[in-house]
């Protein structure tokens, strides 16, 4: 990292991790060096982490979003991913002609907000590329860019992880239901809402979750969940996140008078022919 030091000089300031990739095999040097760097600097307003094009975003968010040693210091806000465009158009036709499915698709999984980047090489279709990515990520923020330029307003504090942001994230899951559903194609990635009305059992709600997202099925991989719940004998909303194996269901703040107490649920994966 290079700063600006006295008089406007240039001051290097290296924090150094152990060779290999930060998802796999630094955890604990990752957690270390964020630690030394909020501790050496007067005021942090945000860290942004940049991983290589290919990299799995899900084990980065299992060490931040979590990890009580940097509970009081360091929240974990959002997953940033970077599209490219006019080449992202070609993938989607590529895909159509093939049973796997593109990198970037894995990537949109678990963003919570996409930069649709070069669209001035892009003549038309902008808003068919905004919908593909709707169908593989309904609640992702979508900002569109050239050369990346972007209001930072759009892409910081998204609070994506905060269990208090439960009316941002009633906005994403009514939003989330008005995809169409057409988008998916077979064996890729695609999003599914679960609305219910009646109240749940919080117990039942976690035995589900694990049920959904610790017993691997050799049909169905969960990549997010988010969702809000109306939870038998409590007057307070329950907001619901899941990456990968981890969960966390908490209480955000009581129901108004004026809301219509439901559950709704966002679950992004690959589901083919299984039951959720």
């Amino acid at each position: 990292m290079i700063n600006e030091g006295q008089g406007g000089t240039l001051v290097e300031d290296w924090v150094e991790l152990a060779n290999g990739c930060v998802c796999c095999t630094v955890k604990h040097s990752l957690v270390q060096a964020l630690e030394q760097l909020v501790q050496r600097k007067e005021r942090i307003d945000h860290i942004l982490l940049e991983t290589t094009g290919l990299a799995d975003p899900a084990p980065i968010v299992s060490i931040l979003w979590l990890d009580d040693q940097l509970e009081s210091s360091i929240r974990l806000d959002s997953i940033i991913t970077v599209i490219d465009a006019k080449n992202f158009r070609l993938q989607i036709d590529e895909h159509k002609n093939s049973s796997s499915f593109p990198e970037a698709f894995h990537q949109i999984a678990f963003a919570d907000v996409v930069i649709l980047n070069k669209i001035d090489l892009v003549e038309d279709n902008l808003e068919d590329l905004e919908r593909q990515i709707h169908g593989v990520n309904a609640l992702v923020t979508v900002v569109r860019s050239v050369r990346c330029q972007v209001d930072l307003n759009k892409v910081f504090d998204q609070q994506a992880y905060g269990s208090k942001n439960s009316s941002q994230l009633q906005e994403l899951l009514e939003y989330s239901k008005s995809v169409p559903p057409n988008l998916r194609h077979d064996n890729s990635i695609s999003t599914l809402c679960i609305c219910e009305q009646d109240p749940v059992s919080l117990a039942k709600v976690e035995s589900w979750l694990e049920d959904l997202l610790w017993e691997k099925k050799s049909d169905m991989d969960i990549y997010r969940c988010k969702g809000i719940l109306h939870v038998h004998n409590s007057d307070q909303i329950h907001t619901l996140q899941a990456v990968r194996e981890v969960y966390e269901v908490l209480p955000a703040r009581e129901w108004s008078k004026t809301e219509s107490r439901t559950n709704k649920i966002v679950v992004i994966g690959i589901f083919e022919n299984s039951v959720v």
